[in-house]
């Protein structure tokens, strides 16, 4: 990619992202946070090399782990360019879905130095984007008994520290095998917000750190 398309496709996404931001009214904490981060992800280069030999294509078909053909879709896709999008598309989400500490505050009926306190204690989620704390939405909820998820601090204990946002938002989103009701898999938020015990998902983690 030479550098004046990673120029290009750097305009054109700042010209959508504040398309989006007027059409949407987000605050400008969020803009520069996502103005940054897709900034950070464009200027990526593919990497070269690393392809895999024929012996190696060859073992992976014939140990079962992919068809010639699963294998074949896979390697087109990664010429296309799928992953790259697909990870551009998720860290911008990981960072739309996000409030600031004022935005927090104002749904929890507290002053924002009490949402930064919060965090710092392990009570509430948040992550640096654009020099400013983010805080993604799937912690909260719309019961204003209890506006954030009962056992919310014993999970964010429990996520790796180098974990990045946008796979820590994809595994409190992720229906889990291991949490099911009635044969139905739950997400992480889902089984926290039905009163589900918060040291099943600390147990997934560490399960997760050990593999």
């Amino acid at each position: 990619m030479s550098d004046t398309t990673v120029r290009s496709e750097v305009q054109e996404s700042v010209q959508h992202l504040m398309e989006v931001a007027q059409a949407q009214g987000l605050d400008d904490e969020l803009v520069v946070a996502l103005l940054r981060e897709s900034a950070e992800l464009i200027s990526r280069r593919q990497p070269r090399g690393g392809a895999l030999s024929i012996e190696q294509v060859g073992y992976l078909v014939e140990s079962g782990a992919f068809s010639a053909g699963e294998f074949a879709e896979i390697e087109a896709g990664v010429a296309r360019g799928d992953l790259v999008q697909t990870e551009r598309t998720t860290r911008l989400a990981a960072i739309t879905e996000t409030l600031s500490a004022a935005e927090v505050a104002l749904r929890l009926g507290l002053d924002a130095s009490r949402i930064r306190h919060r965090q710092a204690k392990g009570g509430l989620y948040g992550f640096l984007s654009g020099g400013k704390r983010r805080y993604p939405t799937w912690q909260l909820t719309n019961d204003s008994g209890q506006p954030v998820l009962p056992g919310l601090a014993a999970v964010v204990k429990a996520l790796p520290g180098d974990m990045h946002p946008a796979s820590v938002q994809g595994f409190m989103t992720t229906p889990q095998a291991n949490l099911s009701v009635s044969g139905e898999p739950m997400t992480p938020v889902e089984w926290l917000r039905n009163g589900g015990n918060p040291q099943v998902l600390v147990g997934i983690l560490s399960s997760v750190l050990q593999s």
